[in-house]
């Protein structure tokens, strides 16, 4: 958006951020008058900040000099938007720069612009389209009670968030992402909202916007949400699954065309390693169980929602165009632009390397004989962070200032946070996120 228009629109402030290792929200904030200057030189921003902790602690790592240093903060007005009708505070995303405005290499959503435009190289227009699950509670955050009794999926749920819900809806709309379902999900309190698809880089920046617009339209009608792995101990947990799709010259996902089959071979090889990235907290694993949808098996299957990666054909009227794959082990906790990138670097390697897609599986993989189930993904988050720094797929694709930080500070989480009790570790998170 041009600085003339942002600032005729009756703009106040605006918040710029960038998420972090630990998958959290870190901003700054310039009033209107200072937008022009922000814009022109950004904003200063410790490289340190690739060291925070979920627990706001800084761990080190040879690839950051502690507090040595400085990089820009500069808000990407090209995407900004505004987080309510009212157009008065509005929100960019922000790439890390140096001091001669350079891309720096720990800056996560420079790594997903690199591999959009590695896939664009290769022929390919990718679509990424987020789903993101939170919980709304009521009361406060030292003792919180969900804002629904269920039924799961019901309308009565929907009629008690109705006021909340039309008002997300509206301020979707208004920041240019609107919502194509909101819905009380299987868990009390629980709701998912369904984001348009986009191209990788404003798929995840439509995610980061979702999020901070649902964050305040509750916090206006008196409550809270989060977007933490598991919010309350027992419940199912919050996933963010993410539907990829992508044409490469002129053949796309329908009939699960032959490129399609190398796009998808590429993640189900890495689900190991993508586990690491796309579901890195010390509540992941808790949520990543068999029979519970969240995808706990290194798999693939035509609608298998038990699949770690589910093929979706499409409605007949959709068709053709409408086919996609859902990787369903993502939860919130995740660095979305990380996230995103790891998937494309995944999917490209697979299409560059005309992988073999192995067969499908066409019901839940925990009720085949032991035998013939397939492998499990990883059962802690430290073997997922292994499988991940293991990965010469991704990490070649994300480079190495990003992947050991990235590893320093989830480790640091499963040192101190992970020996938890679980109703602990979702008391430590639940308002992180």
């Amino acid at each position: 958006m041009p600085i003339d228009d942002l600032l005729d629109s009756g703009l106040r402030m605006l918040i710029t951020s960038m998420v972090d290792n630990a998958g959290l929200t870190r901003a700054k904030t310039v009033p209107a008058a200072r937008v022009r200057t922000a814009a022109r030189d950004g904003i200063g921003l410790s490289p340190v900040f690739a060291l925070m902790c979920t627990d706001d602690a800084i761990t080190t790592s040879p690839l950051v000099n502690g507090p040595v240093g400085d990089n820009r903060l500069m808000p990407d007005l090209d995407a900004a938007a505004p987080l309510g009708p009212d157009r008065t505070v509005f929100w960019a995303p922000a790439d890390q720069l140096s001091q001669d405005h350079e891309p720096v290499g720990i800056c996560q959503r420079s790594a997903l612009r690199r591999q959009e435009a590695r896939a664009v190289a290769a022929g390919l227009e990718v679509k990424l389209g987020f789903e993101l699950e939170f919980t709304v509670f009521s009361g406060s955050r030292e003792e919180p009670a969900v804002a629904t009794l269920g039924p799961a999926y019901g309308v009565l749920a929907t009629l008690e968030l109705e006021t909340f819900a039309d008002d997300v809806l509206a301020a979707l709309e208004v920041a240019g992402v609107p919502a194509e379902q909101f819905h009380p999900e299987y868990a009390q309190g629980q709701v998912e909202v369904a984001l348009p698809p986009a191209s990788p880089l404003q798929a995840a920046d439509q995610s980061q916007l979702a999020r901070l617009v649902i964050h305040r339209v509750a916090r206006q009608h008196g409550l809270m949400v989060s977007f933490a792995p598991i919010t309350v101990a027992g419940f199912v947990g919050n996933g963010a699954h993410i539907h990829f799709s992508a044409t490469v010259d002129g053949e796309s996902f329908d009939g699960l065309s032959e490129p399609a089959r190398h796009l998808m071979a590429g993640i189900v090889r890495e689900l190991d390693g993508l586990t690491g990235v796309l579901a890195p907290s010390v509540l992941s694993a808790d949520r990543r169980k068999p029979s519970s949808w969240a995808g706990a098996y290194a798999c693939w299957g035509v609608e298998n929602r038990e699949a770690a990666v589910r093929y979706v054909p499409g409605s007949v009227t959709g068709r053709p165009g409408s086919a996609n794959c859902e990787i369903k082990i993502g939860d919130p906790s995740g660095n979305v632009y990380l996230s995103a990138a790891a998937v494309l670097a995944a999917a490209v390697n697979g299409l560059e390397h005309e992988l073999t897609l192995w067969p499908g599986y066409d019901r839940d993989p925990s009720t085949y004989p032991e035998r013939e189930q397939p492998p499990r993904l990883p059962l802690t988050v430290e073997d997922a962070l292994v499988a991940f720094e293991r990965s010469a797929v991704l990490r070649s694709a994300l480079g190495d200032e990003i992947v050991e930080p990235f590893l320093a500070v989830r480790r640091h989480d499963a040192a101190t946070l992970g020996v938890l009790s679980l109703e602990e570790r979702v008391r430590a998170l639940r308002w992180r996120y």
